[in-house]
């Protein structure tokens, strides 16, 4: 990805947008976390992962998951300072143009909370078995679909957007 991807107004300061790096992965991790998201496998595929910073502070972060032509997209979070600017939407954004751009022809991503957010950008829900082959090897698919009963997925959505 880029260095600078984009910069966003929020109100009387600027939030920019850019490729992570190894050096944020502890920030990442933490801002994750604190929405109760497993702040898993980011140094695998730390070269999907955008973050978004006003001054020296992470405002949002997110990434994706690469399989063939799909995409799975992960962890985007806005710090609670950050929320009500549209950061998550234009992260999101850029992760999808990015991946388009690189051949992504479909997204997939599992949400509780975020699922109108996610309808808004025009996904909807998908049985775990319609998920093309590909991106049935990310971690969450694996395993979610290996623990369909567990009571941590209950209320969870299975979310695709074809492009």
């Amino acid at each position: 990805m880029k260095e600078n991807l984009d910069t966003t107004r929020t109100g009387e300061e600027q939030a920019t947008f850019r490729a992570a790096t190894a050096d944020d992965v502890p920030a990442m991790s933490a801002l994750i976390a604190s929405e109760n998201l497993p702040p898993f496998f980011i140094e695998e595929f730390l070269d999907g992962f955008i973050v978004s910073e006003r001054g020296a502070e992470m405002m949002a972060c997110g990434g994706v998951e690469i399989y063939g032509d799909c995409a799975v997209i992960r962890s985007i979070v806005v710090a609670p300072e950050g929320r009500g600017l549209g950061l998550g939407r234009r992260a999101a954004e850029l992760l999808m143009e990015h991946e388009r751009e690189r051949g992504a022809r479909e997204f997939y991503l599992f949400t509780m909370d975020a699922w109108p957010f996610w309808q808004h950008l025009g996904f909807a829900d998908v049985a775990l078995e319609d998920w093309a082959e590909a991106p049935r090897a990310c971690w969450q698919y694996q395993y979610i679909s290996q623990n369909p009963d567990h009571e941590m997925f209950k209320g969870m959505h299975s979310m695709r957007k074809r492009v």
